[in-house]
């Protein structure tokens, strides 16, 4: 999925989420309200593990898919 795919998502009222490990496990998304460009979705996890089982509770909206 490139940009331009992702911001007609985002404008179709999706949130994309995207996993990261670098520095530490954190999630990132874009939505209606930024649809160009990736923000962090709150702070620092722990742990991969701990970010997973966040990542697994926010895909259970039907208007929230993974990139």
């Amino acid at each position: 999925m490139n940009a331009k795919d992702q911001r007609k998502l985002c404008k179709a009222g999706y949130t994309i989420l995207r996993r990261h490990d670098y520095p530490q496990p954190h999630i990132t998304f874009k939505s209606d309200i930024n649809p160009d460009s990736w923000k962090r979705y709150g702070d620092n996890y722990p742990s991969k593990a701990e970010r997973d089982r966040s990542m697994k509770r926010l895909l259970t909206d039907d208007k929230t898919v993974e990139d």
